[in-house]
């Protein structure tokens, strides 16, 4: 009952709320590869590679709906869901191996109702953390229940995928190569789990060292089959192309804080500390659980209980929202480690080996790389929820014997606090109560907005619809990679979604590409609030193009190419490169 009524919050979210920058970006990349764009030539940023994993449920789309965006939005979203469901289904047939099926369910529903950054949506992030936890799934049917190289195989394969999604969890994978030998070792399982497993270890059960090379060449094997034709394909856009784009997405990297040398390295650790210290009473109350463990067990595995609601305190941090639930989730297993019983020590220590600790370096990496900071490492941490949830399970079950009716309070409470997240907190902090209108037409169809977006949206489609001819190449400024859903003609811009220049102007990167391409846009679109404006300051937001204002709306303006102009008449007007 409480697995059903959180996806059916879930799937209710999906139909609530848009963001027109990421959500749209992470949309309209492969879309734009299905109406004819070249990877890496129409757009010069690196983050378009994980588009490839969307790619074949775009193309479906478009064959299906003859290249008409009409839902598409809420069809990428629903995509989003069966990849969290199938997470979900995957990390449960693992768990109800190790914990009743009932707890099993219930810890595997927290991939569903935990929606990053509040933005149900296929994108590098989601598909990052789907992938990075089906890996770790798969290598944990390996290093704890015995199985063959098959598993290590999936394993490899699913992280292959996830450094697809993500290419700087590339620079990673050799700690996790390591770990998962590391895992296979009965010396390495013994420090951690106290000597509590007997030895010679029995031939039906985990592996031990002897083990190690034939998993770890097959969980090689599995991320070579990915990311050796990953590797081709990229090549295959050509060399120059994917330089020039790396080229410039390293230059926009720096300048949005994706990187940092050291200082970004300090900063994630120093963002890990305040997350762990965020709560002075947290602690204080953890060591005071823990103590009354080592003295009543029974008592201190009841106080876990509370677990929950410091879940829910975790995600209440200023800029950590949701994603402080996923750091305290990772942190809390190595406590709650503390508890488990004698007989699960070894499985615990395994987990903690080949989850945990990967996680931990995987959410660095992703913090490390993206301008959110820490607040991105939720998506390297994601595998850990499973170990916090199964954790807690094994502690809770020891309590009383018979029905572990307390360890299904807690988890329930776990899963509630996940889907009161749902309630709390919505893409661009926009409240349900304001989401009242629900759009009728275009790729939003079938989503909830406010009035004034609704009427945003509309005014938009119909003014391009009434200024557009056939052979038009469009350009919209600044930072509305949304609008580019609405348009299934060329595009004339470096970038999907590109920044406004210091000045004010088109970009560098824009100028230099109009004139290295031959080619501008015969439409020009400018996000502008006209109210106030003079008829000459609104021509002359017409970015240096000398194009007249075709279209005037309280919310942007339609510039055109003069008839009987040129290509070449019109680039001399713009600036050299």
């Amino acid at each position: 009952m409480t697995a059903g009524a959180a996806l059916l919050v879930t799937w209710c979210r999906l139909f609530i709320g848009m963001d027109f920058k990421d959500e749209s970006y992470y949309i309209l990349v492969p879309w734009r590869w299905v109406l004819g764009d070249r990877p890496f030539v129409h757009e010069a940023n690196f983050l378009q590679f994980p588009g490839i994993v969307e790619y074949p449920f775009l193309k479906l789309f478009g064959l299906l709906r003859h290249n008409d965006p009409t839902g598409l939005v809420l069809y990428t979203r629903h995509l989003y869901l069966l990849m969290m469901i199938g997470v979900a289904a995957a990390v449960f047939l693992l768990l109800r191996r190790l914990v009743m099926w009932q707890l099993a369910l219930l810890i595997s529903c927290v991939y569903v109702t935990y929606i990053f950054w509040a933005t149900p949506q296929l994108s590098y992030n989601t598909m990052a953390q789907a992938f990075l936890t089906l890996g770790a799934v798969f290598g944990v049917w390996v290093v704890v229940l015995g199985r063959g190289r098959g598993y290590a195989l999936a394993s490899g394969a699913a992280f292959g995928v996830a450094v697809v999604a993500y290419p700087t969890l590339l620079f990673v994978m050799p700690f996790f190569a390591v770990l998962f030998a590391f895992a296979h070792g009965r010396r390495a399982v013994a420090v951690l789990a106290e000597g509590a497993f007997v030895d010679p270890p029995d031939p039906e059960g985990p592996p031990t060292g002897h083990d190690a090379w034939r998993s770890l060449s097959a969980w090689a094997a599995g991320g070579a089959l990915v990311l050796l034709p990953a590797g081709l394909l990229l090549a295959s856009f050509g060399v120059g192309n994917v330089g020039r784009s790396w080229r410039n997405t390293m230059a926009g990297a720096h300048q949005i804080g994706q990187l940092g040398g050291a200082a970004k390295a300090v900063e994630v650790v120093r963002g890990y500390w305040a997350q762990l210290t965020w709560q002075p009473l947290v602690i204080v109350a953890a060591l005071l659980v823990y103590l009354a463990y080592r003295r009543w067990p029974r008592l201190g595995r009841v106080l876990l209980v509370g677990l929950p609601f410091v879940l829910w305190l975790s995600a209440q941090r200023s800029m950590l929202n949701t994603s402080g639930y996923v750091q305290a989730s990772s942190f809390l297993a190595l406590y709650l480690f503390l508890f488990i019983p004698a007989s699960r020590r070894e499985a615990g220590a395994r987990l903690l080996i080949w989850v945990w600790a990967p996680a931990l370096i995987a959410g660095a990496m992703t913090a490390f790389t993206s301008a959110l900071g820490v607040q991105n490492s939720a998506v390297g941490l994601a595998p850990t929820l499973m170990v916090t949830g199964l954790f807690l399970a094994w502690s809770l079950t020891e309590v009383f014997d018979g029905v572990p009716w307390l360890a299904v309070a807690a988890l329930v409470a776990v899963v509630a606090v996940t889907v009161m997240f749902q309630l709390q907190f919505q893409e661009r902090d926009m409240p349900y109560s304001s989401l009242t209108s629900r759009v009728s037409s275009g790729p939003w169809w079938g989503i909830e907005v406010t009035p004034q977006r609704h009427a945003e949206l509309d005014s938009f489609a119909s003014g391009l619809r009434a200024t557009a001819r056939p052979g038009d190449r469009l350009l919209v400024c600044f930072e509305a990679p949304g609008s580019y859903l609405y348009w299934n003609g060329p595009i004339a811009s470096y970038a999907y979604w590109m920044m406004a220049s210091p000045s004010g102007g088109l970009p560098q990167g824009e100028v230099a590409y109009l004139h290295g391409n031959d080619v501008v846009p015969t439409l020009v679109v400018h996000l502008m609030h006209t109210a106030g404006l003079t008829p000459a300051e609104i021509a002359a937001g017409d970015l240096g193009f000398g194009y007249p204002p075709v279209l005037v709306r309280p919310t942007y303006v339609i510039y055109r190419m003069p008839a009987g102009e040129t290509t070449a008449q019109v680039l001399a007007r713009l600036p050299q490169p």
